[in-house]
């Protein structure tokens, strides 16, 4: 079995930090190293992974926020094989075995366990949305990014032709990744919830200001792309439709009413046939 390279960023990670690196170090899978990139934290992340010894990999960068840091563990990585895990989440000890048995193409994925304040979310992603695999790139931008990146693996190799994670505003670096992988690989999934994502009370309140532009220009990327430029127009237009569906609900759960019904309206006006726009923007006027 091919050699992992488990990559934790890692910026002010103190309260979860050990959490993540002590599932990475207790996977069943032996022939790994965990790479721990340290943003420049000003807490006790560092004493923290010191603690460690050589059991892992510890590089401290000027800070370059996430994807810098995920960048920069990929550089140094030695594995044929780079397994993402977040500074805040966790793997169950079986997580890379069982990725590996089923991982045929390029990229893999697993489903997850939602853990922490999750609220009415499902336990189990797969609840909540299908996860799909082999060619995953119209799915992505239809359904917005339904793979978390701490479940992922990829092989060195394209990560390095992909150029790895692009740093934009507003956040779905991973999601612009993912889509640029799946123009040219198919995906393998792995059903069983094997990646733990952790939800804090920060998490279910996303800057939705920084997430509609950033959410905006990935689509428009993708869409820009050789593959994305053979899609028809119809396919074209309900794409745009569910990006701007996608911000009036961020933008109505934010309670920002104006801006929710202003991109509930451009999602019915890039494609009036789909009823959820209208029925999401009548519940946002009788405020439910």
């Amino acid at each position: 079995m091919p050699k992992v390279s488990i990559i934790i960023p890692a910026y002010n990670a103190e309260d979860f930090i050990r959490d993540a690196v002590d599932s990475a170090l207790a996977q069943t899978h032996e022939d790994r190293e965990v790479i721990v990139v340290d943003d420049s934290s000003t807490d006790d992340t560092p004493l923290i992974l010191k603690g460690y010894g050589d059991r892992i990999i510890v590089h401290r960068q000027a800070n370059a926020g996430v994807s810098g840091a995920r960048n920069t563990g990929a550089r140094l990585a030695s594995g044929a094989l780079l397994a993402f895990l977040d500074a805040d989440d966790t793997w169950r000890p079986s997580k890379l075995a069982s990725q590996l048995a089923i991982a045929q193409t390029p990229v893999s994925y697993t489903n997850r366990f939602n853990f922490g304040a999750r609220g009415e979310l499902p336990e189990v992603q797969s609840e909540l949305t299908p996860l799909l695999s082999g060619d995953v790139f119209v799915p992505l931008l239809l359904r917005g990014n339904f793979i978390t990146v701490s479940s992922v693996m990829m092989r060195r190799e394209v990560f390095a032709e992909l150029g790895g994670f692009v740093h934009q505003p507003g956040g779905c670096e991973d999601w612009d990744l993912w889509l640029r992988a799946a123009e040219r690989y198919p995906f393998s999934v792995c059903p069983e919830p094997l990646t733990g994502y952790r939800f804090t009370s920060d998490s279910m309140s996303r800057n939705y200001r920084a997430m509609a532009p950033a959410r905006r220009r990935v689509v428009s990327r993708a869409l820009d792309s050789a593959r994305g430029r053979q899609l028809s127009w119809h396919l074209r237009r309900r794409i745009w439709a569910e990006t701007c569906r996608t911000n009036g609900w961020d933008a109505s759960r934010a309670g920002a009413r104006v801006d929710a019904l202003r991109n509930y309206a451009a999602a019915a006006a890039a494609w009036p046939l789909k009823v959820q726009p209208f029925k999401e923007a009548l519940r946002v006027c009788l405020n439910a």
